[in-house]
């Protein structure tokens, strides 16, 4: 049921928006562990495992990109601010641009903001949102769109980071 609402809410908001919204699947990661994200994703949107456990997701034309995992810290909810800096190391204006509340499913966190440079040169815009599941544990969802987006592209994603769900451990 909530699929389908979450599909509803995707579909309302992109045809809103002028936006023609592709055929959606749904991911689950990790597969066969929880806690676990669960997001819907365009049909033609690729989705691959890295090598270090990451879940990878990205656009046609790699404009927008997305990574879904889970990391391990002895005291997860001091462990967000450092971690951010982390991720967003080769940020223009380090760490962050922007720092705010966030939550995914209830679990609650901080958003981070920031563009940033590739070493190639390239330069896109990063939201990362970190949240706590439980106490030695930190859930992150980032999302990198390059600042050259089609705005139907941009949409799209905007609206998968929002839509993004915690499958809590049993």
């Amino acid at each position: 049921m909530r699929t389908f609402v979450s599909m509803l809410v995707l579909l309302a908001a992109a045809s809103a928006s002028a936006v023609t919204t592709p055929p959606l699947r749904e991911v689950f990661h990790p597969v066969a562990d929880r806690p676990a994200f669960r997001c819907l994703v365009p049909a033609d949107w690729t989705s691959q495992v890295d090598a270090v456990g990451n879940l990878l997701l990205a656009n046609r034309d790699h404009s927008a990109n997305f990574s879904l995992t889970f990391v391990s810290s002895s005291n997860a909810p001091e462990a967000l601010d450092p971690l951010a800096k982390v991720l967003l190391s080769s940020a223009v204006n380090p760490p962050w641009d922007s720092r705010e509340p966030g939550e995914i499913s209830g679990y609650r966190g901080t958003k981070y903001t920031a563009h940033v440079r590739h070493s190639n040169g390239v330069e896109v815009h990063a939201e990362v949102m970190l949240v706590v599941v439980g106490e030695k544990q930190i859930a992150a969802c980032s999302m990198l769109l390059n600042t050259k987006i089609k705005p139907a592209d941009e949409v799209i994603a905007r609206l998968m980071f929002a839509a993004v769900k915690l499958v809590p451990a049993p």
